[in-house]
């Protein structure tokens, strides 16, 4: 959280890198695998593996619900975020319909998500719905990564 009030401190559009947004994940990594380490450490690791993949996971969410809490609040707070991200995606939005979707279809859904999006700006508000339901898609990922911090652990022990 702190590299992101850094950024939004700095300027507001690296708030939205999406290079900040993946590369904070490293440090997701170092503190799941860190208590992992200190778990196994205690406990062992000679444990069912759906213990062992606790311990990462849930530092995971906390650090993610940290994330979106400042995120949801940021949002709130400075609607000019909200416009920003709007128009990044309305930006890339209509570089895919240039680029040709090869589908009227799905030309004219991509269409519609713009004109959206456009009404969105006239009254910038963040819902709470999109919010939770990214947290709950990064838990998936959460847990994919836990699981896998855990296996290595578990190698090493």
């Amino acid at each position: 959280m702190f590299f992101f009030v850094l950024a939004y401190a700095i300027k507001r559009d690296l708030f939205l890198n999406t290079w900040l947004y993946w590369g904070t994940l490293l440090i997701y990594l170092l503190f799941m695998y860190r208590a992992s380490v200190e778990d196994c450490a205690q406990k062992g690791a000679n444990r069912d593996f759906r213990e062992l993949v606790r311990t990462p996971f849930v530092v995971f969410l906390l650090i993610n619900l940290g994330y979106w809490l400042l995120y949801y609040a940021l949002h709130l707070t400075d609607k000019d975020l909200i416009i920003l991200e709007v128009n990044a995606k309305i930006q890339y939005l209509q570089q895919q319909i240039q680029a040709g979707t090869g589908d009227p279809v799905t030309a004219n859904d991509l269409r519609q998500q713009v004109v959206e999006l456009e009404k969105l700006k006239a009254d910038p508000v963040q819902p709470l719905g999109p919010v939770l339901a990214q947290m709950a898609r990064g838990a998936l990922g959460g847990f994919v990564l836990a699981a896998g911090i855990a296996a290595i652990v578990r190698s090493k022990s």
